[in-house]
């Protein structure tokens, strides 16, 4: 066993926060889009304004909750979906 790895010789998983909740609200699959483009240049992006912003993916509404996992990052690659704002 080295020491880059956990007693079944896996290799240790990246450390995450305390509060940490994978986003599963986008519509497709970041980065499958065109090259360069992010969510934030999308037209389906939205901004849900409760006590702070919340950013969400317009096609996957059916899918928005009230936490964080329905959210989706700004800076990650755009998906198969992107379109640009008009």
């Amino acid at each position: 066993m080295t020491e880059q790895s956990d007693l079944f010789g896996a290799p240790p998983q990246p450390l995450r926060g305390r509060h940490y909740v994978r986003p599963r609200g986008y519509a497709g699959t970041p980065g499958r889009g065109p090259a360069g483009a992010a969510c934030r240049t999308c037209r389906h992006l939205a901004r849900v304004e409760c006590a702070k912003t919340y950013l969400k993916c317009g096609l996957a509404r059916e899918r928005w909750t009230g936490g964080r996992a329905s959210d989706v990052l700004a800076g990650s690659p755009a998906c198969q979906f992107w379109e640009a704002p008009s």
